[in-house]
């Protein structure tokens, strides 16, 4: 699969897990949109953010260079798996993040900032509920193919 195709693949299966949890969910426009690939909102409550999806087909590295502080923006690394049963999400805060760039950074000074190894967001694996706002998520468990999710009854 060509890198293209696994960030737009990533994209839409981002979307559809967040609409299976209540958001409503708009692409930007575009594919190399400034701020963030997805808008996102909680209908109940009105709250917005942002979500930038990074996408890879399997277990590469991750691309991305940090952003200037943004209110609400969350990152979601996901890893294309040849079938929907092995796709993994990663979901981090914009600092959590800039933080996996700078530390891949501090250890690769020849190298511009630009993105950090394969195994580097695991720490941060189907964390849903841990990171993005909004009342639809809660402690109710519900499986969505191999990712657990967190959402409302």
């Amino acid at each position: 699969m060509r890198q293209r195709s696994s960030q737009w693949a990533a994209q839409f299966l981002v979307a559809a897990e967040l609409e299976r949890d209540g958001y409503d969910v708009c692409f930007t426009m575009g594919h190399h949109t400034p701020i963030a690939d997805l808008m996102v909102g909680d209908p109940t409550t009105g709250e917005q953010f942002w979500i930038d999806v990074k996408g890879v087909w399997g277990k590469s590295a991750w691309w991305g260079k940090p952003k200037s502080p943004r209110k609400d923006l969350f990152y979601i690394c996901v890893s294309v798996g040849k079938n929907r049963m092995e796709d993994r999400f990663f979901i981090m805060t914009q600092l959590e993040f800039n933080a996996l760039v700078d530390e891949y950074h501090s250890t690769h000074l020849d190298q511009e900032p630009n993105g950090f190894k394969a195994s580097a967001p695991f720490q941060f694996g189907n964390a849903w509920s841990k990171h993005l706002p909004g009342t639809t998520l809660n402690a109710a468990r519900v499986n969505h193919g191999q990712i657990t999710i967190a959402c409302s009854d």
